[in-house]
């Protein structure tokens, strides 16, 4: 009897051996709350980026404003200036152009070169220009020097134009047709010895047809 006892005590000791399963010890993972809160920081550094970022543009966006009212006041202002001297000199009907040190500038230029004058207005028109040539220009013979007189497009005037004492003119003249003369005169002959200087221009100027010329009122009503 106790062999009995013994042997089915034993043997329920194996059979509790083989079917107990062995119990797992659950843990929480090392480093997740950690790594979450490292992610959350990251997400607050990308916000403040962005931000950071979007008041850099719209500070960019401020400053372009303020450029482009500038430079668009900077143009009308310009262009008020312009037409105030047009305006003034609507009476205008003799332009020099004196060049100085002319021996020096002959000297260092070459046959096709020239000089142009500053842009300039007259006869309520502008948009007018020389171009001197100390040297000739592709046609002119050694010797002889080239003057253009440049009238603003689609207009058409009446001028005499100079150079010291050599004339050529009056003559109508337009943005095309007539606007210099390639041997106008030897240089030499007409430079001033004691000023080393030349004087170009026009005189008699007259506009006889342009789009572009500025009236003035003669006449004004008040409401």
């Amino acid at each position: 009897m106790r062999r009995t006892n013994q042997s089915i005590r034993s043997a329920g000791n194996t059979v509790a051996g083989q079917t107990r399963p062995a119990e797992a010890t659950l843990r929480p993972e090392e480093g997740a709350p950690g790594g979450l809160e490292a992610l959350e920081q990251e997400v607050d550094a990308l916000k403040k980026m962005i931000e950071t970022e979007q008041a850099e543009v719209a500070s960019i966006s401020a400053t372009l404003g303020e450029l482009f009212m500038r430079n668009s006041c900077e143009e009308y202002l310009q262009k008020l200036e312009k037409r105030i001297q047009v305006i003034e000199n609507k009476q205008v009907e003799v332009i020099q152009w004196r060049i100085e040190n002319i021996e020096a500038i002959r000297t260092s230029m070459q046959k096709g070169q020239f000089m142009a004058s500053p842009e300039f207005s007259a006869c309520g028109l502008s948009g007018f220009s020389f171009h001197f040539y100390p040297r000739g220009d592709d046609f002119a013979e050694e010797g002889y020097c080239s003057v253009y007189f440049h009238v603003p497009q689609d207009s058409k005037v009446e001028r005499t134009l100079f150079l010291g004492r050599a004339q050529h003119g009056p003559a109508e003249a337009d943005s095309l047709n007539n606007c210099g003369i390639s041997e106008l005169c030897v240089l030499s002959n007409q430079i001033d010895k004691e000023t080393n200087s030349v004087v170009i221009g026009v005189d008699g100027l007259r506009v006889l047809s342009s789009p572009h010329i500025v009236e003035t009122r003669t006449k004004l009503q008040l409401l």
